[in-house]
């Protein structure tokens, strides 16, 4: 039977469990349900499980008949502080939180990744790592899975390869690129510290309102006249807090935001520049001004021969004409990036949009709905890489 009629065979089943995962999704850290539904998946499918220091979140390896390489498949499990509001009748059933991400699809193609490779491990010439993070939309999560031990396994991976929901794209189809696929990003603390007082005596004052007014407008001016236009940065502030009545300058402002940035050069510069515009901005206003990286993650960076194989996969599975490859990356970010500090790999994005306009609201959004068609596109394209790369002939260097 060819590869793609045993996954619509599995079609259902797979949307079915799918389906459990959307009602019952687990926030960061908290994917204990999860987590015990696809150990026992795993088992069950006679997959050994690897020991990792960590409650949520497995790792589990498949090792083939002979040697040769091993190929991790990493995909995110947890969900977001978002009250889902898409009316489906397997809408979430946890108050505040949905998998707005898609990663409830990441979850269940990798689990079918397994099981397919499972079946077929005495043609392997190697091994496959199934990966199945937590904790991806803090961006910590990667971090903490080689804490707890993870690239410390044996064997160690040689190739990380795997997907995000997109959708931008229609289903059945993937995109992707070489190179810079996403963006890196810091996140910032802004502090901002003056000298509180009377509304109406601001001369008495250090307004750190003002100066946090004034600062968020000079600092955008990086983005033009700090960078080189072919290399773009994005720096975005979601939450400023100050003060709590509307008569009275308070002591202290706190502003928090993200950079984004493609090229390592371009996070030091612009880093810098904060720092040095925030003073100067603070300092000229006479008040005392911070800057703080709550956390980082490096540019998601696809190897140019891992996206060749990954796009051969997909044109023998889905297609020719399924394949899109992007001009420019995106400026989102994912802590796959992480995981391509120890070995090369590419993750691409797998289509999720289809004629209905819910299906295009994008990530993070409480209506979206998802194109379930897409996970049986995902498991055959990430199946098919895996055997392209370890069955006979396939074991490239």
């Amino acid at each position: 039977m060819e590869l793609i009629d045993e996954i619509k065979k599995l079609e259902e089943t797979m949307i079915a469990q799918r389906r459990l995962l959307h009602q019952n999704p687990e926030l960061s850290y908290q994917e204990f349900h999860t987590t015990e539904f696809l150990k026992k998946e795993l088992l069950n499918s006679g997959i050994e499980l690897e020991p990792l220091q960590m409650p949520t979140g497995v790792s589990a390896i498949i090792r083939g008949e002979r040697p040769g390489k091993t190929i991790c498949i990493r995909h995110d499990i947890d969900a977001l502080p978002i009250q889902e509001a898409t009316g489906l009748s397997f809408a979430s059933e946890m108050d505040g939180i949905s998998h707005a991400c898609g990663h409830d699809i990441h979850a269940i193609i990798a689990l079918y990744c397994a099981k397919l490779l499972q079946e077929r491990k005495d043609s392997l010439a190697g091994n496959v790592r199934i990966v199945f993070q937590p904790a991806e939309e803090p961006c910590d999560g990667a971090q903490a899975m080689i804490k707890a031990g993870l690239m410390d396994l044996t064997p160690p991976n040689d190739i990380v390869v795997g997907l995000h929901t997109h959708p931008d794209t229609p289903a059945g189809s993937i995109c992707l690129r070489k190179g810079p696929m996403e963006a890196g990003v810091e996140h910032l603390k802004i502090t901002i510290r003056g000298k509180g007082g009377h509304g109406a005596h601001p001369y008495r004052c250090v307004d750190p309102i003002m100066t946090a007014a004034f600062l968020l407008t000079q600092l955008q001016a990086i983005i033009t006249r700090e960078n080189q236009a072919v290399k773009p940065t994005v720096l975005t502030f979601g939450s400023i807090h100050g003060g709590q009545a509307s008569n009275a300058i308070p002591d202290q402002v706190t502003i928090l935001g993200t950079l984004r940035t493609f090229y390592p050069e371009c996070r030091e510069q612009n880093i810098e520049a904060i720092r040095r515009i925030t003073h100067s901005v603070c300092e000229g206003m006479r008040a005392e001004g911070e800057v703080e990286i709550m956390g980082s993650l490096p540019p998601l960076y696809n190897d140019g021969e891992v996206v060749d194989d990954i796009i051969h996969a997909a044109h023998t599975v889905l297609g020719e004409d399924k394949v899109v490859e992007f001009e420019f990356p995106s400026p989102g970010s994912d802590d796959f990036s992480v995981f391509l500090e120890y070995s090369k790999g590419a993750q691409f994005f797998l289509g999720t949009a289809n004629d209905n306009p819910g299906s295009r609201l994008g990530l993070h959004n409480a209506s979206n709905i998802f194109d379930e068609t897409c996970i049986a596109a995902g498991v055959a394209v990430l199946t098919q890489y895996v055997l392209d790369r370890l069955c006979e002939g396939g074991n490239k260097s």
